[in-house]
């Protein structure tokens, strides 16, 4: 169960060794979530981070016109929750939700400080995985200046396989469009 996170650490920061990485284990708690269930509900605190083992998940927002909107779609190896939220205890400002059911390693806010302080690794891996997110989160603003079509098309070459695992409208959600033109871009692709 703990081997994909095991992997996914090593990946990341080959040099320490597997015992270094073993010993993360016992901060986690293995979890099971529905599809259409939700790890997280915006306005709520955030309790736990989560690594996905298996599933698929959105991050979305409410707008101010009500409407959801789709900012992040997250699958097997990436990690879930609000890390400022999670952090600072501050309340979320995004809702996080199973469009699958779902397979999770989540640890908790105190297991989470407990590690930081005695595992290098973790430290190690957290601040890479960190300046991962900022630089995904910086490329996604520059990526809305695009039309429609370059998102979809850089969507397709990031994600080869989404529109297998994610509806139409919540891609159009993702991309800002609406699912009719949606499936117009699809037809001229």
């Amino acid at each position: 169960m703990h081997s994909k996170l095991f992997k996914h650490i090593n990946k990341n920061i080959p040099h320490y060794s597997i015992l270094d990485i073993q010993n993360i284990q016992d901060y986690f708690e293995y979890k099971k979530i529905k599809k259409k269930e939700f790890f997280l509900i915006q306005g709520s605190v955030c309790s736990y981070g989560a690594f996905v083992l298996n599933g698929c998940f959105r991050n979305y927002i409410i707008s101010i016109e009500g409407k959801e909107v789709n900012t992040q779609f997250s699958f097997e190896n990436w990690w879930i929750g609000d890390i400022g939220s999670f952090v600072n205890r501050t309340p979320s400002k995004i809702n996080v939700q199973a469009l699958e059911n779902a397979e999770l390693l989540t640890i908790s806010t105190k297991n989470y400080a407990a590690l930081m302080e005695r595992s290098a690794c973790f430290n190690e891996y957290t601040s890479k995985l960190r300046s991962s997110a900022h630089l995904s989160a910086v490329l996604r603003l520059s990526d809305l200046s695009e039309n429609a079509i370059t998102q979809y098309k850089m969507m397709l070459e990031k994600f080869p396989k989404i529109e297998q695992r994610i509806s139409q409208k919540h891609i159009a959600s993702f991309l800002q469009i609406t699912p009719e033109a949606l499936s117009r871009l699809k037809k001229q692709n």
